[in-house]
């Protein structure tokens, strides 16, 4: 400890403390007092409580991020931790090799940034932050980090080229592209193609849902169906498929169905008794009752439909539709045009939070209010 007099006879101290926990850089504490005796003191007591921080631990982000994923994985549904590890890669790939300790606020909220400017939505940009909490709250948990700076950033605003992206999807399909779409699927001759499309249109369900129904959950008769599990394809390291909880608690429901599906299922449901009957269908497999099934009888892949439906899209001029989705969507818009009341609509289709039926909601209404101003429009001018 060095110590030394000043100018108004008061006395000075310093004294080494421990290393700084992030840097391992060098810290000196000093203090002042009337005497050399309460100056020592005073350095003393500052020191020893400097001490007594959590002296954390250099680990890189990668390291971190591996832990993380496997404990995260024991607490969360398979489907959950597939999109973690899609929200962190950006992440992982840019800062995967830094140390966790020593990356700062701006930090997180430049890669924010960046992932806003390549045009994903706002949405997408919330769960990538929100990945990142978790990482960095099981950081500062085990002593890794001192604190937890993603709860000091926030989700970047949408810029005006990603809101004109936003508003420029395709949210639904129109009633002459349902026609055009149904057309071409079933002329395709890809199994299962025609009947999938027909069952998302008619009750709104998930692609996994759908791909998840046995036999056990469709009563014919009553034209009801029971969605209890989706159907979730593994990474290709672990390979197969698994049935897992619906998506939220709310997605545990019984789903209506019309006259049109139940004609499709009644035949469906023939050939699958054709094909327990002759030995196709193995009792003992746990696909078994699939109502959707590959020639073999294996598990449909949702990539595979998605592929037969954008390829109708592009081969009858649907533009700006991909993917499965827009089905589940189109079937809610038939609802609001159909005047269901929205609680209706979010039960129907499994939506546990408001905002994301609202959004279809709004943007259907506004297309019904043009229709009728339109109309309005045309009554008033027999008058004029």
């Amino acid at each position: 400890m060095y110590c030394r007099t000043l100018k108004n006879s008061k006395w000075s101290c310093t004294t080494d403390a421990t290393p700084d926990p992030l840097t391992g850089q060098r810290r000196q504490i000093t203090r002042r007092g009337d005497t050399k005796k309460e100056a020592v003191r005073r350095a003393q007591l500052a020191s020893d409580e400097l001490s007594k921080e959590r002296q954390t631990t250099k680990r890189v982000v990668q390291e971190v991020y591996d832990e993380w994923l496997n404990v995260y994985k024991e607490t969360v549904k398979a489907s959950s931790v597939k999109t973690r590890v899609v929200a962190m890669k950006p992440f992982i790939d840019k800062h995967g090799k830094h140390f966790i300790g020593k990356l700062q606020i701006n930090d997180i909220q430049a890669f924010l940034i960046e992932r806003r400017d390549t045009g994903i939505s706002k949405h997408h940009i919330a769960g990538t932050r929100t990945a990142l909490n978790l990482m960095f709250d099981f950081a500062k948990r085990n002593d890794y980090i001192e604190k937890n700076i993603v709860k000091d950033t926030v989700t970047p605003k949408a810029t005006k080229e990603s809101q004109s992206f936003s508003k420029s999807k395709k949210k639904y399909l129109e009633k002459e592209e349902i026609q055009e779409f149904l057309k071409g699927v079933k002329s395709s001759g890809r199994r299962n193609a025609y009947s999938i499309a027909l069952t998302m249109l008619s009750t709104g369900l998930r692609i996994g849902e759908v791909l998840a129904l046995t036999w056990g959950d469709i009563d014919l008769k009553k034209q009801v169906l029971k969605v209890d599990k989706t159907l979730f394809e593994k990474d290709a390291d672990e390979g197969g498929f698994e049935f897992t909880p619906p998506k939220t608690e709310d997605s545990d429901r019984l789903v209506s169905f019309n006259d049109d599906l139940a004609v499709t299922l009644k035949k469906m449901k023939a050939q699958y008794n054709k094909e327990k009957l002759i030995g196709i269908r193995d009792d003992k497999s746990q696909w078994c009752d699939l109502v959707f099934t590959g020639i073999r009888t294996q598990p449909v892949r949702a990539s595979t439909i998605g592929a037969v439906f954008n390829k109708n899209y592009k081969a009858y001029d649907v533009k700006d539709a991909r993917g499965t989705h827009i089905l589940r969507h189109t079937h809610i818009t038939m609802l609001v045009e159909a005047e269901v009341d929205l609680p209706v609509i979010m039960e129907r289709v499994g939506h546990s939070d408001i905002n994301i039926t609202l959004e279809i909601y709004a943007h259907v209404t506004k297309k019904m209010l043009k229709k009728s101003d339109d109309k309005i429009n045309e009554y008033f001018r027999q008058f004029i």
